[in-house]
C-alpha cells in the first residue's frame, strides 16, 4: 500500500510540500486499466459533472497533453513501447486525463488570482467541479475549515513563487464510508453510515491524495494533479499496524468543524474506540 500520511500526531491543517522528481511525477499501477476505464465511463455518461474548461485554459490544456505524451514512453517504455496514441476529437485536457490516473487541473493567472481554467476530475473527494471553476485559491477552498487563516497565505505563495524546475508533492487523507474513487458532493449521506467497532475494517476506506504542483514552461499554468488512493481499513493494516492506534490520535485531535467538513461526526466513537481496543 502506498503513502501513510497518519503519525499518530493530532490532525493539524498544514501544507507538508516536498520537492518532486519528475521521473515520479506520473503514478501507474496494476489498476491502470480499471482506472481508466471507469474515467471513460464517467467522460461518456457524466461528461458535465466531471470535465469543466474556460478559453483561458485551452493552451495551458494543450501543453499537458504534449507533456504527457512526450513523457509516458519515456517514463514507461514497456507500456508505451511507441508514441501515445491520442483522441484528436476530445479537448486536449479529456485525452490527457485518458492517458493517466490522476485527475487533471489546470491554474492559470488571471492579475493576482490563480483561477480554474480546465478540470478533468473524476475521482472527487466529496466535491463538485462544476463549483469550482473560474474561482481563486480562495474561492476553490471557501468551504474548507481553517483554510483562509492557517494556509490560504502560504499556498498563494507556493503558486506565486513556483518554478518550472522545481515541481512539488504532497499528501492529502481523509476516512470515507466507501472505496469508490468516484465520490462527488453528497455520494452518500454520512448520518446513514453503519459503522459498528465491530465492522469498522470493512466498512471504512483510508483515501490517500498524492498531489503535484508543476509550473507549465510554455503557458506559464500550473498543472495540479491529483492520484486518489483507496483502502480498507483492514488492507492497511497488513502492511502498518500502527495505523490502529494511530488514526484514533489523529482523528481525536481534529476541530468541530474539520470533523462536521468530513463526514466524521457519526464514526468518531466508534473509530476511537477501535482504535483503543
Amino acid at each position: 500500500m502506498t503513502y501513510m500520511p497518519v503519525d499518530g500526531k493530532p490532525d493539524r491543517v498544514h501544507i507538508g510540500a516536498r520537492v518532486l522528481d519528475l521521473a515520479h511525477w506520473i503514478e501507474i499501477n496494476d489498476d491502470y486499466e480499471s482506472d481508466v476505464n471507469k474515467k471513460r465511463e464517467l467522460l461518456r455518461d457524466k461528461h458535465d459533472r466531471v470535465f469543466v474548461s474556460l478559453p483561458l485554459g485551452d493552451i495551458g490544456s494543450q501543453e499537458v497533453l504534449d507533456l504527457l505524451a512526450e513523457h509516458l514512453p519515456r517514463t514507461f517504455p514497456d507500456r508505451w513501447p511507441g508514441q501515445v496514441e491520442i483522441d484528436s476529437s476530445l479537448h486536449p485536457l479529456e485525452a490527457a486525463a485518458l492517458l493517466v490516473q490522476e485527475d487533471l487541473c489546470v491554474m492559470t493567472q488571471v492579475g493576482a488570482d490563480w483561477v480554474l481554467s480546465a478540470a478533468c476530475l473524476c475521482f472527487p473527494s466529496r466535491w463538485d467541479v462544476r463549483d469550482k471553476i473560474g474561482k481563486n485559491l480562495l474561492g476553490i477552498h471557501e468551504p474548507v475549515p481553517h483554510y483562509e487563516e492557517k494556509i490560504g497565505v502560504a499556498t498563494q505563495n507556493i503558486f506565486d513563487k513556483l518554478t518550472v524546475d522545481r515541481p512539488i508533492w504532497r499528501v492529502n487523507w481523509t476516512v470515507m464510508d466507501s472505496g469508490e474513487l468516484h465520490q462527488p458532493v453528497a455520494v452518500r449521506d454520512p448520518a446513514a453510515m453503519q459503522v459498528t467497532q465491530e465492522n469498522i475494517e470493512q466498512t471504512l476506506y483510508f483515501r490517500r491524495e498524492r498531489q503535484t504542483l508543476r509550473k507549465l514552461p510554455k503557458s506559464g499554468d500550473i498543472l495540479f494533479t491529483i492520484r486518489t488512493y483507496s483502502n480498507s481499513f483492514a488492507e492497511v493494516l497488513q502492511d502498518f499496524p500502527e495505523f490502529r492506534r494511530n488514526i484514533g490520535t489523529t482523528v481525536a485531535g481534529a476541530s468541530p468543524q474539520t470533523v462536521d467538513y468530513k463526514g466524521w461526526a457519526k464514526i468518531l466513537n466508534d473509530l476511537q474506540a477501535w482504535s483503543q481496543a
